[in-house]
């Protein structure tokens, strides 16, 4: 490996472990900002799902703008550019906190609506750089092996943040204090995070975001082998993860009876398999290709979702087991279909292609919480049909989600060949799988 590619592999890690707390509480649907805006400020349901959805619609609407920015700006630059001012509205929102009124609904709604506009925009553009700006100093032989590092370390980093979080809200957890003192470090390490990944060097750096057009993008998209069924398969799988991941939290807190620590507790077991998820599936993918990955995480992971359909107060500590195997095999899905973008994307066009791809699958995510927030208030609030409009909710979900790796009978990942079709593939995975866990076992300490 080239000294420039470890530099750069260590800064990235060391970004990754900076940028965890500000990854775990700024995501759509993360149970502190759940906590926040239906708990602490009492948000209706449409009015949550309608906040929720900001980032996605963001994400769609950078579709329409970065060919402006074609033949202005780098990768490189547009990430870090872009992260920075989403810092300086996410900074200028925490310091907000303290002075809204708990009880002044519109008010409420309003700031929020202007500031994580502002944010979803600018985060938008940051990640759509962000992941064409990580080709070009990741190799492709190693993204599998390093991305999984990468996202083990993050979910090391996390298990830390969520303890940090565990006691903030039980030292006063009827307080605004607490949300406050979690949001604001989040943001102090942010910016130590973006200090460090300034200092990341591409050792054959792209001078600009290529000014291919949107039109030229577009054909590109539909001439690239697998690409257009793998924007149906994103789409339509987030749409059922926006329909019900933001609500998750929510049915947590007012049909279960948790609060935010215990999610916070729920997250920390979740992570706690990631971290072994991450390294496992990282050397797995590269052995036995992205998309076998990805169907077989998918497959356990939506299995054992379907038990959100029975939850109640009485078995919620059905949760622990549920997400600690989440945990697990749900990287291997995200490991999975981040890589198979990177290797499926038309060359010639990447960062639009990937523009195109965030834009189609964020604007379907984007309808997503709109749609299940105004359904929630209408069979739960207006008819009170009770928990079973979250158990119908849920069951559908996961029952739409597996219909869609139908679709990967029909996609092959580049550098396959033809004869690895889905079954063999499978196959070939879970020998690999065997193989990777005796050389794990073999590497454990033996008892005399």
């Amino acid at each position: 490996m080239k000294s420039t590619t470890r530099l750069n592999f260590r800064a990235g890690i060391v970004e990754a472990i900076l940028t965890t707390p500000y990854t775990v509480v700024v995501m759509p649907g993360a149970f502190v900002l759940a906590a926040l805006l239906t708990q602490w400020f009492g948000l209706d349901k449409p009015s949550y799902g309608f906040l929720v959805s900001l980032p996605f619609f963001a994400n769609a609407a950078q579709t329409l703008v970065l060919p402006l920015l074609a033949g202005r700006s780098s990768p490189k630059r547009l990430t870090l550019a872009m992260a920075w001012v989403n810092l300086a509205f996410w900074t200028a929102l925490i310091a907000a906190l303290p002075f809204l009124p708990r009880e002044n609904g519109p008010r409420v709604l309003i700031i929020f609506t202007v500031l994580l506009g502002l944010m979803s925009i600018s985060g938008a553009f940051s990640s759509v750089g962000w992941i064409a700006w990580v080709r070009e100093w990741v190799p492709g032989r190693l993204r599998g092996g390093y991305f999984g590092l990468r996202n083990s370390t993050l979910a090391a980093g996390t298990l830390v943040f969520l303890g940090l979080v565990m006691l903030v809200f039980k030292s006063q957890p009827h307080s605004i204090w607490p949300f406050v003192w979690v949001l604001g470090f989040s943001a102090f390490a942010r910016l130590f995070s973006l200090l460090t990944l300034q200092t990341i060097h591409a050792p054959r750096p792209t001078a600009a975001i290529e000014s291919i057009g949107l039109a030229n993008s577009l054909r590109d998209c539909l001439r690239a082998p697998g690409f257009p069924l793998f924007i149906l398969f994103s789409a339509w799988t987030n749409f059922w993860m926006g329909f019900s991941g933001p609500f998750g939290p929510v049915f947590c807190f007012e049909e279960l009876g948790l609060g935010p620590d215990d999610l916070a507790l729920l997250t920390a077991v979740a992570t706690l398999s990631a971290v072994a998820g991450w390294t496992f599936w990282g050397r797995v993918a590269d052995r036995a290709g992205n998309i076998p990955v990805l169907i077989f995480g998918m497959l356990l992971w939506e299995i054992s979702n379907m038990l959100w359909a029975v939850l109640n107060p009485g078995n919620a500590w059905l949760l622990y087991p549920m997400f600690l195997w989440s945990g697990f095999f749900s990287v291997a899905f995200f490991l999975g279909a981040f890589n198979l973008l990177l290797n499926i994307v038309p060359k010639k066009s990447s960062t639009a292609a990937i523009s195109i791809h965030l834009g189609i699958t964020s604007a379907t995510m984007g309808i997503a919480p709109i749609l299940a927030g105004g359904l929630l208030e209408e069979f739960l609030m207006q008819r009170n049909y009770g928990i079973a409009v979250y158990h119908l909710g849920f069951f559908v979900k996961s029952a739409s989600i597996l219909l869609a790796l139908l679709l990967f009978f029909y996609i092959r990942e580049p550098g396959r060949t033809h004869r690895d079709s889905l079954p063999a593939a499978i196959r070939s995975l879970l020998r690999i799988m065997a193989s990777q866990a005796r050389e794990l076992l073999k590497k454990r300490p033996r008892s005399r």
